[in-house]
């Protein structure tokens, strides 16, 4: 029916006080579809035999003619019906750039079909005349009655396809009824009341469904919505995530040179003032390589590459390294660095990150407090609600952390009262690192606070028996002497820097030092000179990295040592370098950790720098 039927039906919504509810394209698909199910073809053929019942029983009481005109009609309403559900059929399902327009055409094919059928059963008190035999005009009506009802039921879920079908019938014999005059008027009236009461609970049931199916919908687009946020979310973290592994392999290359010419600069012999300029350049170059650590330090805890080693351990032994480490930090801003603990106390956890995590929040602590001091406690059994655990805290009596950034605080290069990003507070990556390890340890970080009072750090690990302790953590790296270096040393890297930077520092320690910028001269070179190590970069031109030509290189010459040296710090590259089991140092390296680890590859000793690397360095 065209869109004039559609104002009848909204005058009747009005009339009834039903407003209907606005509904979408996708609603009214649905809909459509739900009801296009009720009303199949085969079901559009249900009404013949129903019908035919009523035409054979009246045709034998009254032998008129009109009777098979209102079979004829039936059949002929339910036979056009069946062809032209097959046909809609035929056209498919609605594709999305039409469904406004096929919408509009199938709703109106749709409601022509159920108007005829209503107009056909509401002339059926007409043409089949019951007279005045008062039992077979019962019969009838409620017969007709019946089918009102079941239709309405059928049809609930569409307003229109309702009042297209339940209008013509319930008007056809409640007219038939006002023609008939004296009580028939009171049997109309009682019809009529029916209709509408039937009309506004499918209404009803109509609207229910399409705020249903409106709420189903709108979840849906917020669900995709959210979706692609949380696709747009993640494709700009790996996007950040290779910026910074790139912008940061970019700044290691020349700062890896920086750091060893300084270390050259450092075992030269200089006047007193010379001597002071290099030893502020290399506590400036320190720094610097310290924020870079940092940076690697997350690349590493997010790949994966760093796996807690959990043994019992000596919190006396673990509180003297950290003393040794901060002491000196606190003192210079004139600060007390207290740790108190009892001798006995035993923790289980792994010593290296157990103590990065605690130095970290010391650190913290220093750099946020103007004068006081630092306390680091730790006591067993502190937390009743918390048994078989050891508290270790970390009081400062600093500038405090308001709650609103109490969250925060362990985000990323997120920090308080820095607003000018002064550098002696460091990047803001250093709670960062605690949040991280403290997952990855379980060792659960509680954090109280108060502006301008202090802040309070509690850190929750498991208690442990002193029979099986281990060292709290391991001794600082003592420099080698020349006896224990390799002799001759191949260095592969593409920066020309680095090449000369690594030479001038080893041929400082008595080395003999080759260098390549590509494998095809590293391989030249191999095969006319013996080497007792190759020192390859990760990066190198051609299709080989430094990581696969070392790997190849064990394969062929297994008594050869080899150290890669990389800037690299995305979680992918660092998981795989972790998975090969080669020894690896990090751009920039320090001179002590470099001379360190050539000394534990030689003679191959791989195990000692495997275990030195494959934890967060105390010291970095």
């Amino acid at each position: 029916m065209p869109t004039s039927f559609d104002a009848f039906t909204q005058n009747l919504d009005r009339l009834l006080g039903t407003p209907a509810r606005p509904a979408s394209l996708q609603v009214r698909r649905v809909q459509l579809r739900l009801l296009r199910k009720k009303i199949s073809p085969l079901r559009a053929l249900v009404a013949v035999p129903f019908a035919t019942l009523l035409w054979v029983v009246f045709y034998l009481h009254t032998g008129s003619l009109t009777v098979l005109l209102w079979a004829g009609m039936v059949c002929a309403s339910s036979l056009f019906s069946y062809l032209e559900w097959k046909r809609l059929d035929r056209r498919g399902p609605i594709p999305d750039h039409l469904l406004a327009h096929e919408l509009q055409i199938r709703s109106r094919h749709i409601m022509r079909h159920i108007f005829l059928h209503g107009v056909a059963w509401g002339l059926a008190p007409w043409l089949l005349g019951p007279g005045a035999d008062l039992a077979y005009r019962a019969w009838l009506t409620a017969y007709l009655i019946a089918a009102l009802s079941t239709g309405a039921a059928m049809l609930s879920t569409h307003r229109q396809a309702v009042a297209a079908f339940c209008l013509p019938l319930g008007a056809g014999l409640a007219s038939y009824y006002l023609w008939l005059g004296g009580v028939g008027w009171a049997l109309a009236a009682a019809l009529l009341l029916h209709l509408a009461v039937c009309l506004r609970w499918t209404f009803q049931q109509s609207d229910q469904l399409v705020d249903s199916l409106t709420a189903r919908f709108e979840k849906e687009e917020l669900a995709r919505r959210l979706t692609q946020q949380v696709d747009l979310v993640e494709a700009a973290n790996r996007e950040k995530s290779r910026f910074f592994a790139a912008a940061s392999h970019d700044l290691r290359q020349p700062m890896h040179a920086i750091s060893l010419f300084t270390a050259v600069l450092e075992r030269s012999r200089f006047d007193p003032p010379a001597g002071e300029t290099v030893a502020r350049l290399a506590h400036s170059v320190r720094i610097l390589s310290d924020s870079l650590d940092s940076m690697l330090d997350v690349s590493r805890l997010d790949a994966g590459a760093v796996q807690p080693q959990p043994r019992p351990l000596a919190v006396h032994e673990l509180f003297l390294s950290l003393h040794t480490t901060y002491s000196a930090a606190a003192a210079e801003k004139g600060l007390q660095l207290r740790l108190r603990a009892p001798g006995e106390l035993m923790v289980m956890s792994d010593a290296r990150l157990l103590e990065r995590l605690l130095g970290n929040l010391i650190d913290n602590a220093i750099k946020y407090t103007r004068e006081g001091g630092v306390l680091v406690a730790a006591r067993a059994g502190a937390w009743r609600r918390h048994p078989g655990k050891v508290c270790f805290e970390v009081i400062d009596t600093g500038i405090g952390i308001a709650p609103e950034h109490q969250q925060r605080v362990f985000d990323e290069f997120y920090q308080v009262d820095n607003p000018q990003r002064d550098r002696s507070f460091g990047l803001g990556i250093g709670l960062s690192i605690v949040r991280r390890l403290s997952g990855l340890l379980g060792h659960p970080v509680l954090l109280e606070s108060r502006p301008m009072r202090g802040t309070r750090f509690r850190v929750l690990a498991p208690n442990a028996r002193p029979e099986t302790a281990a060292p709290a953590v391991s001794t600082p790296l003592a420099l080698p002497n020349e006896q224990q270096l390799p002799r001759n040393i191949l260095v592969l890297d593409d920066e020309e820097d680095n090449r000369h930077a690594m030479a001038a520092l080893l041929t400082s320690y008595g080395c003999r030092v080759s260098s390549a910028g590509t494998v095809a001269q590293a391989q030249e070179m191999l095969a006319r000179i013996r080497f007792d190590m190759v020192i390859a970069d990760f990066r190198l031109p051609g299709a080989r990295n430094g990581l696969e030509f070392l790997l190849a290189l064990r394969e062929t010459a297994p008594s050869l040592s080899t150290l890669l040296v990389t800037g690299e710090t995305g979680s992918e590259r660092i998981a795989e370098i972790k998975a090969s089991g080669l020894p690896c140092l990090y751009k920039p390296v320090r001179a002590q950790h470099l001379m360190a680890a050539l000394a534990a590859s030689f003679p191959r000793v791989h195990d000692a720098i495997q275990g030195e690397q494959s934890v967060l360095p105390v010291d970095h």
